[in-house]
């Protein structure tokens, strides 16, 4: 049976990107009926006009980066300049971390177009930092102050502020990150120089998506950001539930194989393992079962040969 064209398409610019724990699912998006733009090109144009080469690792290496967010945010994603909010309107989005005499800050913020019941009027935060700086590098400093990286702090900024939506960039890679309060974080990082390439145009079309002015404020709620990202959620614990259910049918239909073949041999089969560790048959099929799971999702994903 052909696979979904559209299911394809995320497949392809998601596996480019490899996130880091849960972002936004195939399903989801799927369900929601955001698709991949398959003519992309114009806005592609538009998203080369906005990069430059600049100098990394000392002056040793050049990348391709955005040096004007705020320009890419309206020329590319369509974003209006009064989307960002900045300056003295973020006072209430400090986080003060007394310990560490530190005070975290976004650098922009973007309000929701229709609260609803949220008590939260905050659609996500932006934080910007020197260009090339690495997201994940701890910034080491001679004082007592947090030594942390910057993508430490802008997820304890997000999750102090209960403002689950982020934007980290550093312009030479542009990160989303998802950090609900009170669940596990995750986060998808789109690297410029490689969008710049022909051959990236599936990251940027998958950037574009997520990050377009009309996904972030135009579309039915049920098509934005925030509930894509939620919903993705949904959809993994239902895929969880559903696997743990199947690996536990699965191991008892083993052990009652294991059970049967110990009956035709009158007990010979398991006596001895029974009585020096009961748990061992259901811990050694258990853990051959979780093996198998991971097999077939490494050979889901293309990461196994695919050769006799």
């Amino acid at each position: 049976m052909a696979k979904n064209p559209e299911l394809i398409a995320h497949q392809q610019w998601l596996g480019y990107v490899q996130p880091i724990g849960l972002v936004v699912s195939t399903p989801a998006l799927l369900a929601a009926q955001a698709y991949i733009n398959k003519n992309i090109i114009p806005e592609h144009q538009r998203f080369l006009e906005c990069v430059e080469p600049i100098s990394v690792n000392g002056g040793t290496d050049t990348v391709m980066a955005v040096t004007d967010f705020p320009r890419f945010l309206q020329e590319v994603l369509d974003w209006q300049a009064a989307d960002l909010i900045s300056d003295g309107n973020l006072d209430s989005l400090e986080v003060v971390l007394p310990e560490y005499g530190e005070t975290l800050r976004p650098t922009y913020a973007v309000k929701e177009i229709e609260p609803g019941d949220s008590d939260n009027p905050w659609l996500l935060l932006i934080q910007t930092v020197p260009n090339g700086m690495d997201l994940d590098a701890v910034l080491e400093t001679d004082d007592h102050k947090w030594q942390a990286s910057p993508h430490a702090r802008f997820e304890r900024l997000l999750r102090e502020t209960k403002v689950p939506i982020g934007l980290l960039f550093n312009g030479t890679h542009l990160r989303l990150v998802y950090a609900p309060r009170g669940e596990t974080s995750g986060y998808l990082t789109f690297p410029v120089d490689a969008m710049a390439q022909v051959d990236g145009r599936p990251i940027f079309a998958g950037l574009h998506l997520l990050l377009s002015a009309e996904r972030l404020f135009t579309l039915p709620r049920k098509q934005r950001l925030p509930y894509l990202l939620s919903e993705s959620r949904k959809y993994q614990n239902l895929v969880s539930t559903h696997l743990s259910e199947q690996v536990l049918h699965s191991l008892y239909e083993l052990l009652r194989g294991f059970q049967a073949a110990d009956d035709r041999c009158n007990g010979e089969l398991l006596r001895q393992v029974l009585k020096e560790d009961p748990n061992h048959v259901y811990a050694g099929l258990l853990n051959v079962l979780l093996r198998l799971v991971f097999v077939l999702y490494a050979e889901d994903r293309g990461l196994m040969p695919g050769d006799s």
